[in-house]
């Protein structure tokens, strides 16, 4: 049985009042799904989740168990972390922008805490949907890792270009 399908899951996702069209048609328009077929794209729309958020409500903690991203169908979300009692916003993200993705493929606690900034609807894609789709459809399911797959090494490289760009200018300054 899908875990997704216990009552506490089926409180917090409510039913789709998007159409699988919009939802299709959203999709495309993604960085992580954009390039992805029709057949592909219409099994995501047919597991995603729709959720609504109000403004200040947090998506999800930092140190939580996380099961899957998020993207952002309409509002927006800021990813804030707190080490050591000093709060920083990692990233203000909008409309067609994702975040979580890392727990698709790993059972680690969140790294930061996801707030509504605004009145949000977010679609959530979680990790039991993704592993349905690999053990029923491994076809598509291999299409849809590969393209998360080169999103999140993408942003790995992004990340690694930062921290380069940081220890050369503290070199400089030490120097």
């Amino acid at each position: 049985m899908n875990p997704l399908q216990l009552p506490i899951w089926k409180k917090l996702f409510k039913q789709k009042d998007t159409s699988n069209r919009e939802i299709i048609q959203f999709l495309r328009e993604t960085a992580v799904f954009g390039k992805l077929k029709r057949r592909a794209l219409n099994e995501i729309a047919r597991l995603v989740h729709v959720r609504e958020y109000q403004e200040g409500e947090e998506i999800f903690r930092q140190g939580e168990a996380g099961a899957g991203f998020y993207m952002i169908y309409e509002g927006k979300v800021t990813i804030r972390s707190v080490r050591d009692g000093i709060e920083l916003d990692l990233a203000h993200l909008d409309e067609h922008s994702f975040f979580g993705e890392l727990s698709l493929f790993s059972e680690e606690r969140r790294t930061a805490t996801a707030i509504a900034m605004e009145h949000s609807r977010l679609l959530g894609f979680f990790q039991p949907d993704l592993k349905e789709i690999i053990e029923t459809k491994p076809k598509i399911g291999i299409e849809i890792v590969m393209s998360l797959s080169s999103v999140v090494v993408e942003r790995l490289q992004k990340t690694n270009q930062l921290l380069e760009k940081a220890y050369y200018k503290g070199r400089q300054r030490n120097a």
